[in-house]
């Protein structure tokens, strides 16, 4: 069984248009559990002004504490158990609404720590942003659209600001054109393609040369980037479907399950089914 992929037009009724942007005040949360794992075809920012509880995106369960504020990105999984009084605010807008021109954001990243805690200071002016863009969404004047549209590009460059702060190793890699533009082709194409020549041929450079320029300002070389981006889809498929272990490598892009065993073996020090079973 795959995991289900929920649209912003499933979770509210509403027919879909690509460029939907939703928020929702939690004063306090309505749904406090959601005990199955499932993926959004959306970005999302979700922050805690207040509450208590755990997060838990793909497999990692993150604590949930007043003042944080979670990212989630499409295609990852997650599921929460938080307490009754948790108020907050739920930002989801689709791909097309972002509409991404600038940076690779650091927060939605493959491997980025998808939490961040506020300082009072950032809480309130972060809150402000939210009850602006509620209020432009609730009345639908003129312009609305684009209003929204850079109102959320203003919450994103304020959390980038503060997100780049508290983790600058991660931020780091996303500030190079070159690294950011090698990570969005991966994203879109790391099931088919594992290779770095493809990735450099795509860039217009040598191997070498990417592999050289990953390494330097991250720390780890494009192959690495690309190893990590597979082993982290293949524990998604293990840790949150049914699917049998052929099916994992074929969608990942092997062809024989028996070496995509052995890859995420080496990588892992576990046999894929040793991982599941352990989640």
């Amino acid at each position: 069984m795959k995991l289900p992929v929920f649209g912003i037009e499933k979770i509210f009724d509403l027919p879909y248009r690509a460029e939907d942007f939703k928020i929702i005040q939690h004063a306090p949360i309505n749904t406090t559990v959601i005990a199955e794992p499932h993926k959004h075809d959306f970005y999302m920012l979700m922050l805690i002004e207040k509450g208590a509880g755990t997060h838990t995106i793909d497999f990692e369960e993150y604590p949930v504490h007043d003042r944080c504020i979670f990212f989630l990105a499409p295609g990852q999984a997650h599921q929460w158990d938080i307490s009754a009084d948790t108020h907050g605010y739920q930002v989801m807008f689709s791909p097309a609404f972002l509409a991404q021109k600038g940076p690779l954001w650091p927060f939605f990243t493959p491997n980025a720590i998808p939490v961040l805690q506020l300082t009072p200071a950032q809480l309130k002016q972060i809150q402000q942003e939210f009850r602006l863009m509620n209020e432009e969404n609730a009345h639908h004047q003129p312009l609305y659209s684009n209003i929204l549209h850079h109102r959320l590009q203003v919450v994103l460059f304020l959390l980038q600001r503060w997100y780049t702060t508290a983790h600058p190793g991660i931020s780091h890699s996303t500030s190079n054109h070159l690294i950011n533009k090698f990570l969005q082709l991966l994203e879109r194409h790391y099931t088919q393609e594992a290779g770095v020549q493809f990735y450099a041929d795509k860039l217009h450079i040598t191997p070498s040369y990417l592999n050289q320029v990953c390494s330097r300002e991250t720390g780890r070389t494009a192959g690495e980037y690309i190893r990590e981006r597979i082993l982290l889809e293949a524990k998604r498929m293990l840790s949150l479907t049914t699917m049998d272990i052929r099916e994992i490598a074929y969608s990942l892009g092997f062809k024989d399950s028996s070496y995509f065993s052995r890859f995420f073996r080496k990588y892992t020090s576990q046999t894929p089914l040793e991982f599941r079973r352990k989640k």
